[in-house]
Parts: structure tokens; sequence; C-alpha cells
């Protein structure tokens, strides 16, 4: 399994689904190695390790050793890790925009505008390099990825054997970028696609953007929707802290990107401030439009209403979660929005964007048009001012995350590895 985000790294939800996804698999009985570029080498869970791809080849074996040839893997030559790093993080004092920087690299070496900063391009070739070589000397059934980055890794370690590609996607090109996508980067996701052996989608919003943008058949794709984490959020310390009594915090939190719309929570929240003096508003994540954010808020008079956080770890966001009163997901184009079940978990109501895919499993909440700053408004003061009402959202959002579970999740995903292969799922080895 190829990915470039696995807690303790990560920037996001893509982290804690592919954690959650392998350690599904191994719970089941599948053998997984999960490869990352420059990742301190540990064991995660039984029949599980994570391992970067330079440490692995410096270490001179394959952790999935019971089917390993003798002698094999001991390829200590390449020793340049890649640096995969999914946004480019904006200079200090920078102004807005700045952080669209050039994308060197990208593809076949074009460069092209976008979030993404230079060099990037050269480092998934890199991380290609590195897996393609390990996986020539390694034994496995199948090659799953997550997310574009680590899709020319999949094609290149899968072609020694001919082995299967299966592609797990929790975002697109167009998701993050809209119309105004980087070429080369939607040119190596439907690349990848198109030669997958199958693909998993996050949810069917995510399933239609691929039928739609990239030409791929529905009969290739299956919806696999994340879970929430148990492991992250503690129910008990979340019912510590009623709705009624919890501060008039109501919080963004995600990258600070076009995808995620936190301008759009910035213009509903100026309409919430002329209503609630009480109600503060948080802005938690990194991303290239945080200057421009910032101008945002003293534009629509708000600056002393809004305080930007920054990137919070995992136990910042539950201890943030357990107090606040609502969270807003204003997303443009959001696949799935994990965050939305962790603030369920947490025991905060939320308000999802109708452009999300955790709508999918959220039916009994709030949802509304990103661009529908009047009706945000309403939504955002209704919860407020009706305890009863974000009790209700939370109870019925509660009773919705129990049919969810990464076990299920993986089921699904370990279902389809034995349709593809022909392998009985007991057999099947993950790379």
């Amino acid at each position: 399994m190829l990915g470039w985000e696995y807690p303790p790294r990560f920037a996001g939800g893509l982290g804690k689904a592919s954690q959650g996804i392998a350690r599904g698999l191994a719970a089941l009985g599948t053998e997984v190695l999960f490869v990352l570029p420059s990742f301190r080498p540990r064991r995660a869970a039984p029949r599980l390790r994570v391992t970067g791809a330079r440490e692995w080849l410096l270490q001179g074996r394959n952790p999935i050793s019971s089917r390993q040839p003798s002698g094999a893997g001991r390829l200590g030559l390449l020793s340049v890790p890649a640096r995969l790093r999914p946004y480019q993080a904006p200079a200090r004092g920078a102004g807005p925009g700045a952080s669209r920087a050039t994308v060197a690299g990208a593809g076949a070496g074009d460069t092209a505008t976008g979030l993404y900063g230079s060099g990037l391009g050269r480092e998934v070739t890199r991380f290609a390099l590195h897996v393609g070589r390990l996986a020539a000397r390694t034994r496995a059934d199948l090659i799953h990825a997550h997310d574009w980055m680590s899709f020319p890794a999949a094609l290149a370690a899968a072609a020694p054997r001919s082995l299967p590609v299966f592609l797990h996607v929790h975002s697109t090109e167009y998701d993050r970028s809209g119309e105004a996508v980087n070429p080369a980067i939607a040119e190596i996701e439907r690349v990848a696609l198109e030669r997958a052996a199958h693909i998993f989608a996050v949810s069917h919003y995510t399933a239609n953007v691929l039928i739609s943008r990239y030409g791929i058949p529905g009969e290739k794709i299956t919806v696999v929707y994340n879970a929430p984490d148990d492991e992250i959020f503690s129910l008990d310390a979340a019912l510590g802290v009623q709705g009624s009594t919890r501060p008039h915090w109501i919080v963004f939190l995600g990258r600070l990107t076009f995808q995620k719309g936190p301008d759009h929570f910035l213009h509903a929240a100026s309409r919430v401030a002329q209503m609630n003096h009480e109600a503060r508003f948080l802005v938690c994540g990194s991303g290239d439009m945080l200057p421009a954010l910032r101008a945002l808020a003293g534009s629509l008079g708000i600056a002393e209403r809004v305080e930007f956080r920054g990137f919070l770890q995992p136990a910042a966001v539950d201890r943030l979660l357990s107090r606040a009163r609502l969270l807003v997901m204003p997303s443009v184009s959001e696949p799935f929005g994990l965050v939305a079940l962790e603030a369920l978990r947490c025991g905060t109501p939320v308000i999802l964007s109708k452009q999300s895919g955790v709508r999918e499993v959220l039916g009994h909440s709030l949802q509304v048009d990103f661009w529908d700053h009047e009706k945000l408004a309403e939504q955002m003061l209704a919860v407020l001012r009706l305890p009863v009402l974000a009790t209700q959202l939370v109870e019925e959002g509660r009773e919705q995350l129990v049919r969810l579970s990464w076990e299920e999740s993986a089921q699904r995903v370990l279902t389809a590895y034995a349709q593809v292969t022909g392998i009985p799922t007991a057999g099947i080895t993950a790379r």
C-alpha cells in the first residue's frame, strides 16, 4: 500500500483515512506493507508495518518476510528520500495568492501554476523510482495507492510482475483547484485511473467526478466511506462539556485553500456577528489563502471576532471540538469530509456543504450550498440560539455514525481485491 501521509505524519484527513483502511485490512487478516516517503519504520498494528522507501532500502529487507525470496531486497543504492508535500506553504509576509507557485517537474517536467510548491513533480518521480526498484525484489499480490502523488509509484511497482493496481481516490485535481486545474497533475490522475484494475472512491460524489471528468466507467469504481477514528476521540471527555455551557465558538477546520471554502465561512460569519455579539469564529488550518483571509476579515469588520489558530495536531483538534458550539464545513468541493464525523464524536453539531460526500452518510444534518452565505448564517444562528436543535443534530448524527467503521470499509476493499484478482480474501498480500 502506497501513500504520502500516515499518522503522525499527515496534513489532514487523508492520513487518518489511509491508516484506517490499512489497519482495517490488517484486522481482517490481510498482510499489508504501507510504504511512504522518508518515514521512520515502526510497527503500527498486527500484520501491518509502516516504513519509508529510503529506510526500507537501507535496511535491505521486506517487512512482509514470510513470502520474501531468500537474499532479495538488498538494494541499498537509492539513498535520497522523496519529500512529498501536498501544498506549498506561504512564505512569511507573503501577500494574497503568493503560494500559487510554479510546479516544476510535474508530470513530464512541465511547469504550471497551482497550489503545489516547486519541485514536487520531481519528488513524485523520485518516490516512484524508489518504489519501482523495491517492488522488483519483493512479492505482493497487488498494489493499493492513495491519491495522485503515489499513483506513479503504484504503476512503477506493478510493472515488474504486472500486478493489479487499486487506486484510492480521496480527492481529485478538480476538487482542489476547480476549473483552474494543473494540467500535468490532472493528466497523472487520468493516466493512472485508466490503467488501474479498480478504483475506490470515498463517496458517490467523488465517483461521479471520476465518471464525468475522467471518463471512468462506473463499474470500475467501488465507493468506500471513511469512518470515525476511535483512537483520537474520547466520548467521555466530549460529554463533559455540553452544548449550552460551551463558549460561542464557531469553527472552520481544514486547509485554507479554495477547495475548503474558508472565505465563504467568513462571509457568513460577518452576518452572524451582526446578530450575535457573543459569537467568535475560529479558523483552524494552514494554506495559501491565509493572507487573503486575514485581509477579508478586516474588510468585513470582524477581524477582532476571528481567531486564526493555524494547523492543529489531533489532540488539539479533539480538545477544540469538544468545546466548540458548531463546526461549519463550507467546502466548494469535498470528496468526503472526515472532520464532520470527528465533530459529532466530540458532541459538536455540524453544518455541511451540499457539495460534499459526507452528507451521503449524514442525512440528518443541516446542509447548505457553499455560496449561499445568507442561508449559512441563518443556520449558524439557529444552532446558537436553539440548544435543543444542537442536541438533536448531535444525537441523530451519532446514530448514523454507528453504521460506519474502518473494518466495514476494509471489508469492501477486500471484497473488491478478491473479485478483481481471483485470490481468496484470506490469502491476499497488499502493498
